[in-house]
């Protein structure tokens, strides 16, 4: 009772802080605690009104908080904040905050228990920011970083099977960045990283090396393309160094399987079988040696320099180049370059295009070769209505077919208009009115809970309805999910094309297989069954 006496005497003392302009304050070793009333409950203080209990760092403030020396503190529903994060707290006990939710910026966090130490200590940490879900056994929150242990962190919104693990990692709070040493686990399967780095407020560019599909020449692809190996250091998902192991028209005579290396912007690629052959690349130079190549317009031997200058909208692409063809051979001076400029003005948005080629043969006698280009789009968007119109184009004035395929820009005519309100649109598409005439006029019905319609009418080198339904894209919160999107075409004859799009959902995955039967193509539209499988993150 004399130790209470001695706290009483220091109520009122007035110190920097909300919680030192209340009427009652007492001094603890936690820092200071105070209310707009007080009252005894044996040896039991009972801070009512606005209570609050305030040290640097640290603001608590809550409806009563009961304090007694040696036993601490207890309250509940308290808020306030935590070396800057915002936090809310079911109770206070002793000196523990329980079932606590803190948020600092778009990341926010809950912790079983948030120890009031110096700087605050949480367990049971589940962080969720824009990119991952985290889980930490300890975390240490400063107002810079958190200091984590036991730390878990996956982008899959149901379960772990992508994840990232390190016994400690550091979270930089400003910047979302998490550095550590890490292991990646895949299935179960664990691949340790060494030093790694991971920003939560991105997400990783997770894409799959794996490549299993039909090729035009009815072959089979199967292999691995631009496989991470990640080097110390390197943040997940953007790893420089990448490895390629691919077979190619695989039970064609065109069978073919191609190796390479690449870290960056350098690398070099071998091709054994079909069109055998190497290629490297460093930088801004190219070089590749083909020496039986498959066609006419295939380079034997191929020197290339092509650096790309770029100044706000405009794009500059000079290249010094040497081939060897079966036809043709020499040295190529070009410039390539284009423009793009949009000016919006309230609900209109105009983009502006230009672009163009030009190359020259010095010591060859080829007559050069330029091609101009461009393309002009317009919009506008007010609410559910939008509106868009666009030409785009190409034209070769000197020469229509240039001695390398390298610098060969097609002419082409394109004009599109496009209307919608709301779930419905109408667009219209005219490719190529000098040459191979296409018209496409498709309208297009989307609603979230029925999914998307579309039908088309397609005009080329016969008439032709096209049909496609696609499913509504399953909920980020759904665990497991199927999704599918047929499409037949059909004229007066019967079926033209046939094929779907399936894809499964996991908690972490999307698995897609896609098949597609033309029977009859557009033109020169390659016909036959094609198929690929494709695997995404969620």
């Amino acid at each position: 009772m004399k130790r209470l006496w001695g706290w009483a005497l220091l109520l009122g003392v007035a110190l920097a802080g909300p919680c030192a302009e209340r009427p009652y304050t007492l001094e603890t070793e936690e820092g200071l605690l105070g209310g707009e009333n007080l009252s005894y409950d044996g040896e039991v203080l009972v801070f009512e009104g606005r209570a609050c209990l305030e040290r640097e760092g640290l603001y608590l403030e809550a409806p009563l908080l009961r304090y007694q020396e040696g036993e601490g503190f207890q309250g509940e529903n308290l808020r306030g904040e935590a070396e800057g994060w915002r936090l809310q707290a079911e109770k206070l006990k002793g000196k523990t905050l329980e079932e606590v939710r803190l948020e600092k910026g778009s990341l926010k966090a809950r912790a079983a228990k948030v120890l009031l130490e110096r700087p605050p200590l949480g367990q049971g940490v589940y962080l969720e920011s824009p990119a991952y879900r985290v889980k930490a056994e300890e975390a240490r929150f400063t107002r810079e970083e958190a200091q984590l242990k036991g730390f878990l962190a996956t982008p899959c919104p149901c379960g772990e099977d992508l994840r990232l693990s390190m016994e400690e990692a550091r979270f930089d709070v400003a910047t979302g960045e998490l550095l550590g040493e890490a292991s990646l686990g895949l299935w179960g399967v664990e691949i340790p990283l060494g030093e790694a780095r991971a920003n939560a407020n991105r997400r990783p560019a997770l894409e799959s090396p794996l490549v299993f599909g039909s090729t035009p020449d009815g072959g089979l692809s199967f292999g691995l393309k631009a496989f991470p190996l990640p080097k110390p250091g390197e943040e997940i998902g953007r790893w420089e160094r990448r490895l390629t192991l691919l077979g190619k028209g695989l039970g064609t005579e065109e069978a073919a399987l191609v190796l390479g290396l690449r870290e960056g912007t350098k690398g070099a690629e071998v091709q054994l079988g079909y069109a055998a052959g190497v290629r490297a690349f460093w930088d801004d130079l190219y070089f590749a040696a083909t020496p039986t190549p498959p066609d006419q317009d295939t380079p034997r031997l191929e020197a290339r320099y092509r650096p790309t200058f770029r100044l706000q909208g405009l794009t500059l692409s000079p290249f010094l180049r040497y081939a060897e063809t079966g036809k043709s051979q020499g040295w190529t001076l070009g410039l390539e370059g284009s423009y793009r400029h949009t000016l919006q003005e309230g609900p209109f948005r105009l983009t502006l295009n230009p672009s163009f080629l030009g190359a020259l043969y010095p010591g060859t006698g080829y007559p050069a070769y330029l091609a101009l280009g461009g393309s002009l789009e317009g919009g506008y968007r007010e609410g559910d209505l939008v509106l868009r119109a666009g030409y785009a184009g190409r034209l070769e004035p000197l020469e229509k077919t240039p001695p390398f395929t390298y610098e060969n820009r097609d002419e082409f005519q394109r004009l599109f208009l496009e209307g919608g309100y709301g779930p419905l649109s109408l667009a219209y598409t005219l490719e190529n009115p000098l040459g191979n005439r296409l018209d496409r006029l498709e309208g297009r019905f989307q609603d979230p809970s029925l999914g998307t319609f579309r039908a088309a009418y397609v005009r080329g080198s016969y008439e032709e309805v096209r049909l496609v339904y696609a499913m509504p894209l399953p909920d980020r919160a759904c665990c497991q999910a199927l999704w599918l999107a047929p499409e037949v075409g059909l004229n007066r004859e019967g079926l033209t094309r046939y094929g779907a799009t399936l894809r499964y959902y996991d908690g972490c995955f999307a698995y897609e297989l896609r098949a597609q039967n033309v029977l009859k193509g557009q033109y020169d539209e390659t016909t036959g069954l094609s198929f690929s499988f494709g695997l995404s993150l969620r």
